[in-house]
């Protein structure tokens, strides 16, 4: 009894490891959205769309959104304080948030945004005007939900310091 008990689990076993080993190639092969090109080590133009061609990232499509749906602006108001990578600055209508990218450009000078405070280019009571991209989330009548990302901010010496970024803004 035991070792018919021994075969009948060695074969159910076996059978159920020959089905995933079968089963798993072809689930995998049917999938969609998966479906790429092997790359060729000769490209012509449509090898290489045909190779290249992937589906963007989350973030990427974020930031493309982003660029896509945003207008500049020029604020001006007084730098109240740097919190994590946002600068907060108090406006006519009350407190703004700004995203600052995380390098800079002063002077030739490139540094970060919290130094930025720390090398006293920027303190808090002071007054600033900062460029940025403005990208409209919500905006109903009475509610309006937007995102701002500053690429330049030019203190009370007229000294400019430009965000560094894998694109240019020009407005």
């Amino acid at each position: 009894m035991k070792t018919k008990a021994k075969a009948v689990i060695v074969t159910v076993v076996m059978v159920a490891v020959a089905a995933m080993v079968l089963y798993a190639p072809l689930t995998n092969a049917l999938q969609a959205g998966e479906e790429r090109e092997p790359c060729m080590e000769v490209y012509n133009d449509e090898t290489l769309d045909a190779c290249c061609r992937r589906r963007p990232r989350p973030k990427a499509r974020w930031v493309w959104w982003f660029l896509n749906h945003s207008e500049p602006v020029e604020l001006e108001g007084t730098a109240v304080t740097l919190f994590k990578n946002m600068l907060i600055v108090e406006v006519d209508d009350g407190q703004i948030r700004i995203h600052l990218p995380h390098a800079w450009i002063v002077n030739g000078e490139i540094m970060t945004r919290e130094e930025l405070f720390e090398s006293g280019y920027l303190s808090a009571g002071e007054n600033i005007t900062i460029k940025a991209l403005r990208a409209n989330l919500i905006d109903k009548e009475g509610l309006s939900f937007y995102l701002l990302l500053g690429y330049e901010i030019i203190d009370t010496s007229e000294v400019s310091a430009y965000a560094v970024l894998p694109f240019n803004i020009e407005s």
